[in-house]
């Protein structure tokens, strides 16, 4: 599955860029930090993304093919 590799792939991207997660009803989350992200082993393409206000669960099946991937901020000039 192409997006649960994108995911993955963001997830593990050091240093961590925030990216979001669109789904297939146009609905967008934000994954802040890469601790927000929470797969349970086992848990079939369940996942579920936290924030200040509670969670989302989802499926790998809920996501669209697309994952917006942030542009990360310039490098500070000496």
């Amino acid at each position: 599955m192409e997006n649960v590799e994108k995911i993955h792939a963001q997830l593990a991207m050091r240093p961590f860029r925030p990216f979001w997660i669109v789904t297939h009803d146009g609905s967008q989350i934000r994954i802040d930090r890469a601790q927000w992200y929470w797969e349970p082993p086992g848990g079939f393409g369940e996942f579920a993304v936290f924030d200040t206000h509670g969670y989302s669960l989802l499926n790998y099946r809920d996501v669209s093919s697309v994952v917006v991937v942030e542009t990360p901020p310039p490098p500070p000039q000496p």
